[in-house]
């Protein structure tokens, strides 16, 4: 009896027809000729690594790729010396999809901002950042996919 439980549970998960939002077989239908970028070099690197793989796509929806990208940090509070002892890292990236043969031309502005403390040793605090930074960038661009795959329907 116990058996059939964990069978029945088991078939039902199977079925239900659960696929990955951000793993997906499907490929998108476009392809990126020419990649522009301007603003801060260490986002570029991590951004241009995600669209490498539109660039080798069969897909005759040919887009060019226009991003900006720009990094602030801001100093949220500060003790009584005058230290600062929060942080706030805002992270916005434009993204600007052109199509010359039916003059299709898309554009969207992706913004991640996150509140961070101080710590004591300066090391420390550089490679929080720097990991900081890393993560609001994977979430940019898990939600450039998702808003490509939702313009897919546009083409």
């Amino acid at each position: 009896m116990k058996n059939l439980k964990y069978l029945l549970i088991f078939i039902f998960v199977l079925s239900c027809g659960y696929t990955p939002i951000y793993q997906s077989d499907k490929k998108l239908n476009i392809k990126l000729d020419i990649i522009s970028f301007s603003g801060d070099k260490g986002i570029e690197r991590e951004i241009v690594k995600n669209f490498e793989k539109y660039k080798d796509s069969d897909s005759d929806n040919i887009f060019d790729l226009i991003i900006n990208a720009s990094k602030k940090e801001d100093i949220v509070t500060k003790d009584k010396k005058g230290n600062a002892t929060s942080y706030k890292l805002i992270l916005e990236i434009d993204i600007s999809l052109n199509n010359n043969t039916n003059n299709k031309n898309f554009t969207k502005k992706f913004t991640k901002a996150m509140t961070f403390n101080s710590k004591n040793n300066k090391f420390e605090l550089d490679q929080y950042r720097v990991n900081l930074e890393k993560n609001m960038i994977s979430q940019i661009l898990q939600d450039i996919n998702i808003y490509l795959r939702n313009l897919e329907n546009d083409f």
